[in-house]
């Protein structure tokens, strides 16, 4: 069974994009726009990685981090940022349980290989 991902971004373009690519890399994706519907999309759904914007648009990378992370410690959290991150912001990221951070542009395929080797790592597999 594919491992689920659910892309939560406010730029359509780029997260249509990257479910496209990733779906075609052999995962099962699903999107959402805004930090509330991907809460509860995660909670819903429950994927094995969950990739976020830091900026959105009704909250931040660093809540939705917290807030999945009360609910289950077994997301991968991968936050994605248009920006550089101060030293301090990426130690909250991580700290709050962010598991990876990318800085857009970002490869796709250098993405998938991430998001594959933090899932062997804790023993979710194909």
């Amino acid at each position: 069974m594919a491992q689920k991902i659910l892309v939560i971004d406010d730029d359509n373009h780029l997260r249509e994009s990257l479910v496209e690519v990733l779906d075609m890399e052999g995962f099962s994706c699903t999107e959402a726009a805004n930090a509330k519907n991907g809460i509860a999309s995660a909670k819903k759904n429950k994927p094995d990685v969950v990739i976020m914007d830091i900026q959105l648009p009704d909250s931040s990378g660093f809540q939705i981090c917290q807030e999945l992370r009360k609910f289950s410690k077994d997301f991968i959290l991968i936050m994605m940022t248009g920006r550089f991150l101060s030293a301090e912001e990426k130690t909250q990221g991580l700290s709050l349980g962010a598991d990876e951070y990318i800085t857009k542009p970002f490869d796709i395929q250098e993405l998938s290989i991430r998001i594959r080797q933090l899932l062997s790592r804790k023993g979710i597999t194909k």
